[in-house]
């Protein structure tokens, strides 16, 4: 189930050094998703994911994450996490700080992210590594620019494969919630539904600079992310980043997307905010 996952990753941690340690964790929490293998039961699946998930995701980040997130972890289930008063399940009594999953009083760290409760980074992290391996039966939304299988904000967008090399395909958006993936508008924010200030943010070919550009250009010869840019919004100021499988048909866009943090921090400089954050918190 996630040997593409498995493999794309391992290839994209020696490609991109600056992100090595966010796939080495990546690849911690592959291993910890295949360990689940279908034991998933059908009923009660969130709770059985917290006793029997949430614990392995903790461990892998602490023995494999980046330095700042493992220890951040260790500091949440120093201060509770775990106990038995945060674990999903009926609502409870608020037994922590307000605002974060274990003084929500709403059922819990997995429930509170499946809600849309505020919860820290950290938090929302665990909540989604947990989720990966449970099937979400959440109701469907009709919102413009959510996700049809369960109402989710899309985590990215991306291009098929096309027969013209100069034309882009397709364009499809993954829900950050369930990893559904729909057909959705090329010219269209997800986010606020403006059709006329789309802006694509993407490394220009340093030779022709000055010649005109046909369709979605040429990417340039020693470009970093030559299938990688990202799509904002002029009127919202949102944005996600868009995989060009045109250009990388090896490319798995929920994993790639992950080695997007350059263009993520060029993006925030210049005062855009991307829709949702990705599961490592960009």
């Amino acid at each position: 189930m996630f040997a593409r996952d498995r493999a794309r990753a391992g290839e994209l941690r020696e490609r991109y050094p600056h992100a090595a340690e966010v796939f080495g964790l990546y690849l911690a929490l592959v291993e910890t998703w295949e360990s689940v293998g279908d034991r998933v039961p059908s009923d009660g699946a969130v709770e059985w994911a917290h006793v029997h998930v949430l614990p392995r995701v903790i461990e892998a980040t602490a023995a494999h994450g980046p330095p700042l997130l493992a220890a951040a972890v260790r500091i949440a289930v120093g201060n509770g996490l775990l106990a038995p008063a945060s674990r999903a399940g009926p609502p409870t009594a608020p037994n922590g700080p307000p605002g974060t999953a274990t003084g929500s009083g709403g059922g819990g760290l997995l429930h509170a992210w499946l809600a849309g409760e505020e919860l820290t980074p950290i938090e929302r992290y665990l909540a989604r590594a947990t989720l990966r391996v449970v099937p979400l039966a959440t109701p469907p939304a009709h919102e413009a620019g959510r996700c049809p299988a369960c109402g989710g904000a899309p985590q990215l967008s991306y291009r098929t494969a096309g027969d013209d090399p100069l034309v882009s395909g397709r364009r499809m958006l993954q829900c950050a919630r369930c990893a559904h993936e729909w057909s959705f508008s090329a010219t269209t924010c997800p986010q606020c539904g403006e059709t006329g200030k789309r802006t694509v943010h993407a490394e220009a070919a340093t030779s022709g600079g000055e010649e005109p550009r046909v369709g979605r250009g040429i990417a340039a010869g020693d470009a970093l992310f030559p299938h990688l840019s990202a799509e904002s919004c002029e009127t919202c100021r949102g944005y996600l980043i868009d995989v060009d499988l045109g250009r990388d048909p090896h490319a798995v866009p929920h994993v790639d997307e992950l080695a997007a943090v350059p263009i993520d921090l060029h993006m925030a400089d210049h005062g855009y905010t991307k829709i949702t954050p990705n599961l490592m918190g960009f």
